[in-house]
């Protein structure tokens, strides 16, 4: 098998395997089905606003913050975040305890810290391999346009002219009496 073969297969499995685990993660996500969204979203102050809009209703909503469902659901926990806000919690302390109760995937950004880094490291990474696939081909492709040289030195290697013999001196001769003609 050439290298460059094994190259495009890598590739592909690569991007099998991103496509993949991006399909794995939305399987079975049912969205919206049988939802009543009549409600309204009454957002009070900013600190709600930052606070909502941060967190995600887990209702089964098409992955909408709090701060734009509608649906009965997302009302309750709204009123059930005022009280934590109201009890004196930060923002931050709110969102850790919705993130406890519901799971990392309950918030709109995901936190920078342990495995969930590797939700910002793995595009990254795929971008450098698909960088370096690229440049890669590219190399070979230019090795393949270039004349290869002469070996022994002797020789007229393609790029170099041969001398010139009686000849070359007589046909351009030749061509220079027609082209006077």
């Amino acid at each position: 098998m050439t290298r460059f073969r094994k190259i495009v297969y890598a590739a592909a499995f690569l991007f099998a395997g991103a496509t993949t685990l991006v399909g794995a993660t939305t399987l079975g996500q049912e969205v919206g089905q049988g939802m009543v969204r009549t409600g309204t979203v009454g957002i009070e102050n900013d600190t709600e606003r930052k606070l909502f809009w941060s967190l995600i209703c887990t209702c089964g909503c098409p992955r909408e913050t709090l701060g734009t469902c509608t649906c009965g659901w997302a009302h309750d926990r709204r009123g059930e975040l005022r009280q934590m806000l109201k009890e004196g919690m930060s923002v931050e302390q709110v969102q850790k305890a919705y993130a406890d109760r519901f799971g990392s995937q309950a918030l709109a950004v995901p936190p920078s810290s342990g495995a969930s880094r590797l939700l910002y490291l793995v595009p990254l990474a795929l971008i450098a391999v698909g960088a370096a696939f690229v440049i890669t081909l590219l190399k070979n492709w230019s090795r393949k346009g270039q004349i290869p040289q002469p070996t022994n030195p002797q020789e007229p290697g393609p790029n170099t002219k041969p001398s010139r013999d009686d000849y070359d001196d007589k046909l351009d001769d030749e061509l220079r009496r027609l082209d006077n003609e």
